[in-house]
């Protein structure tokens, strides 16, 4: 049963020191995708050993081509975009349900690759304008529709700078601007057509190993250098190349060539599922759609639940937050919120005959701008806890990001 959310808009005062995020790695040689969460503040206490989330295939398979590919993520429509160098795919996320059927594959045209030189290192959405834009390792960037023909709506421009190879690409539709990595881990940053904004970023470290792709942070936060996190993938890690050192963490079990950036909420514990003992609910939190701003049907939910059974979302909208998580019961997961903290807002919903309890969350209006952060922690009834008969989900983060 979906609970409409009409007066909570009114209730967003203050936002909460944590970031609210997923990473894509993709593998062209593999042909998979790993889904990774990055360590954050508040949200994980040892960075190293957060496990990747979930993997799967990238579907349609499309041949393997080392050193080439790149994958990108429309947080308009929840599309995740890959290539292998010749052809442009997209395929859903199982982790963002899709607004539409995502489009089929399309080859990029002979007049595309003399552009690139060939197969393409970099590409890079704009949810926005609907363009592509795609590169080769040495060749000028060029914006097309990812659609059949693949027509150039963006003329060739070049990097304004001179660059090593070029490994991948990323776009910001909240800022306008192109992020480049070449493999040595550098990046740049220019406008649309080649103008110059800032100098190339050397990356602070060794990097271990050639980069494959970059991708800016849309959560708008800054991290400990007041600086928005720019992620560069390098063989099987990722990091911030934007902080002076840099937390590197694992980015699965591929060699990445594509790095993507996915509206979703953050978690602590990441992969767990704090069931009520003896039963298998509730199921890890959801989402309806991409957490973007101007999403007017997003929501989260649980699943698993009994029909009929109530399910309390409890949310922190001024950043109170219990780092140190404490169990207060015998199941289920630790405490993240502050008990008695002025900002917290529950509110509650009813499982489905599908034992979905969803709660809409509107992330539109003036109470909810780009950056609103929100924290959240749900709780049910569960038989098995002997303490208070309740059972508490991972604590969340949820921000309203950009395209």
């Amino acid at each position: 049963m979906r609970v409409p959310c009409r007066s909570f808009a009114v209730l967003l005062l203050a936002t909460v020191p944590v970031a609210a995020q997923r990473l894509v790695v993709y593998g062209p040689t593999s042909g998979g995708m790993v889904e990774v969460q990055p360590p954050m503040f508040v949200l994980q206490a040892v960075p190293a050993a957060i496990p990747p989330v979930l993997g799967y295939a990238a579907l349609p398979p499309l041949p393997a081509l080392p050193g080439f590919g790149d994958s990108s993520f429309d947080n308009l429509r929840g599309h995740l975009w890959f290539s292998d160098g010749f052809t442009l795919a997209a395929m859903a996320s199982p982790s963002v349900p899709p607004t539409a059927p995502p489009p089929p594959p399309v080859p990029l045209t002979p007049a595309v690759l003399a552009i690139t030189g060939g197969p393409v290192t970099g590409i890079a959405f704009d949810p926005v304008g609907g363009v592509m834009f795609v590169c080769g390792p040495t060749s000028p960037i060029v914006g097309v529709l990812p659609a059949p023909g693949t027509p150039i709506v963006v003329p060739p421009f070049a990097i304004p700078w001179p660059t090593g190879p070029i490994a991948g690409l990323d776009f910001d539709a909240s800022t306008g601007l192109l992020h480049a990595v070449d493999l040595f881990g550098v990046t740049y940053d220019c406008l649309v057509g080649g103008g110059a904004v800032s100098v190339p970023w050397a990356p602070p470290m060794p990097l271990p190993g050639p980069a494959g792709d970059v991708v800016i942070d849309r959560t708008q936060r800054n991290n400990q250098w007041g600086l928005r996190p720019l992620y560069v993938v390098a063989g099987w890690s990722v990091l911030d190349v934007r902080e002076q050192v840099p937390t590197v963490f694992a980015g699965g079990a591929l060699a990445g060539e594509g790095l993507a950036f996915v509206n979703f909420p953050a978690s602590m514990p990441p992969t767990a599922t704090c069931v009520c003992t003896g039963t298998g609910y509730p199921r890890p939190l959801f989402t309806t759609g991409p957490m973007t701003l101007g999403n007017a049907t997003f929501g989260v939910g649980h699943g698993g639940l009994p029909p009929g059974l109530p399910m309390l979302f409890v949310f922190d909208v001024i950043g109170s937050v219990n780092p140190s998580y404490p169990w207060i019961n015998a199941v289920g997961c630790g405490l993240g919120l502050l008990p008695g903290s002025p900002g917290l807002v529950p509110l509650s919903a009813v499982a489905d005959a599908a034992g979905n309890a969803i709660l809409s969350v509107p992330l539109t209006g003036p109470a909810m701008p780009l950056g609103t952060v929100l924290s959240l922690q749900s709780v049910t009834f569960c038989a098995s806890d002997p303490v208070f008969g309740l059972v508490f989900t991972p604590f969340a983060a949820l921000f309203v990001a950009s395209v």
